[in-house]
């Protein structure tokens, strides 16, 4: 079935209790999510596509050359918004206590991907910064972290394999948006060039503010 929005189109084999909290939620969070990377509008509408099947959803992932990981859930790889569904994802260790809020965190943070993807989709080393911004834009909040512990040269060649890597690039993203504001991130989204050059002594600003706020607790 097909149920199309002003910017989306979403897909599913299967008639969800919750589409219209989807809806709901997409129609509400999209003017916030285009008005940041100062977009009009999406190019064309962005098709959601919700997997019922984990297999299915396996079988998508080794398709775009990536080997599937329990904790894998959504994508944009393709250019689509892909999501495993929620009871689906619910059957793996690593998402079992996901909620309903969580899930539509995770529809808004593949949006904010996609968006990223339409103003440079450049992302080589840069997996953090993107993750940085998809979950401070999703509400994804994590502050279980401590900057302190990151290995931000790990974080930044082999990002998956990092653990905590989220919640680093949460705290990361938060001080970003909070320090520098908007424009100045924004900036970084359209020359990813100059975020390589000021990486580290982002990294270096972030980790020594959360130390003086401990210090200061």
């Amino acid at each position: 079935m097909q149920i199309e929005l002003d910017n989306f189109i979403i897909h599913t084999d299967k008639d969800l209790d919750y589409l219209s909290e989807i809806s709901k939620t997409l129609n509400s969070e999209t003017k916030k999510v285009l008005d940041f990377f100062e977009l009009k509008e999406l190019k064309e509408k962005k098709n959601v596509v919700i997997y019922t099947d984990i297999q299915k959803y396996k079988a998508h992932k080794e398709e775009m050359g990536e080997d599937y990981q329990e904790w894998m859930c959504g994508d944009t790889m393709d250019g689509n918004i892909n999501l495993l569904e929620l009871t689906e994802a619910q059957k793996t260790k690593a998402h079992k206590n996901m909620t309903l809020k969580d899930f539509l965190q995770s529809v808004i943070h593949e949006f904010v991907h996609a968006c990223q993807q339409e103003v440079n989709n450049d992302f080589k080393g840069l997996v953090w910064f993107w993750e940085a911004l998809a979950t401070n834009l999703s509400g994804q909040q994590d502050n279980c972290a401590e900057i302190k512990n990151c290995d931000f040269e790990k974080l930044k060649t082999d990002f998956n394999t990092v653990r905590g890597a989220y919640g680093y690039a949460y705290l990361l993203g938060d001080y970003m948006l909070k320090t520098y504001g908007q424009k100045k991130v924004l900036d970084y989204v359209k020359n990813p060039n100059k975020l390589r050059q000021d990486e580290d002594k982002i990294f270096n600003s972030a980790k020594n503010s959360q130390k003086r706020e401990v210090n200061n607790f």
